[in-house]
């Protein structure tokens, strides 16, 4: 039978670490329908229900927008949980995202349930891919360990050649930047302090 003649698959839940099910406490929390969340986020209500069901995985631009609607943060979203959760991260619990505009990168937040002011995530960069050619800079400080392929990354515009094992530190207000020049994704894990997400 020709494949086009087949029903669509159906979506799959995208590993988002349950950020859905986090969204949708806190909107009934505030008494708010799906309609008016749509209304003042100006996104649509089928999108905001798909990610409640995880079903679709917000870009970081989506979820702040989401969050700031709702009036509160990403970590407040997690205090909610019990002690457990709030000490432990389980591999299917984290929170993937990525960023609007970027091709093939990954952020894959460790320990979305944080107390503090550290924040861990798993950076994955796709052959080729890029944060762009503008460097940015925030407050705090940055930790990044390669685990596989390579990564060039500018720092105050030096250029560092990372290979597996190599670690970078610097503090976020440098610019920076970075790009993936190999063939393989090349896959960090990064701490930062002053959370972003």
């Amino acid at each position: 039978m020709p494949t086009d003649d087949l029903p669509p698959a159906p979506p799959q839940p995208s590993p988002n670490g349950g950020i859905g099910q986090h969204l949708r406490q806190e909107r009934l929390r505030r008494g708010l329908t799906l309609e008016q969340l749509a209304e003042k986020t100006g996104l649509s209500r089928s999108y905001l229900s798909n990610v409640e069901r995880e079903v679709n995985s917000p870009t970081i631009n989506t979820l702040r927008t989401i969050v700031d609607a709702l009036g509160t943060t990403l970590s407040q979203l997690f205090h909610a949980v019990d002690r457990e959760r709030r000490v432990l991260t389980r591999p299917h619990e984290r929170v993937e995202l990525t960023r609007a505009g970027v091709q093939g990168i990954t952020y894959t937040l460790l320990n979305p349930n944080r107390m503090g002011s550290l924040e861990m995530m798993m950076l994955e960069v796709a052959p080729g891919a890029s944060s762009g050619d503008n460097p940015h800079t925030h407050a705090g400080e940055e930790v990044g360990l390669l685990l596989r392929g390579e990564l060039d990354y500018w720092i105050d515009d030096v250029c560092y050649r990372l290979q597996p094992g190599d670690c970078v530190s610097f503090d976020s207000s440098a610019p920076h930047r970075y790009h993936n020049p190999g063939t393989v994704p090349a896959v960090c894990v990064w701490s930062e302090t002053r959370p972003r997400f």
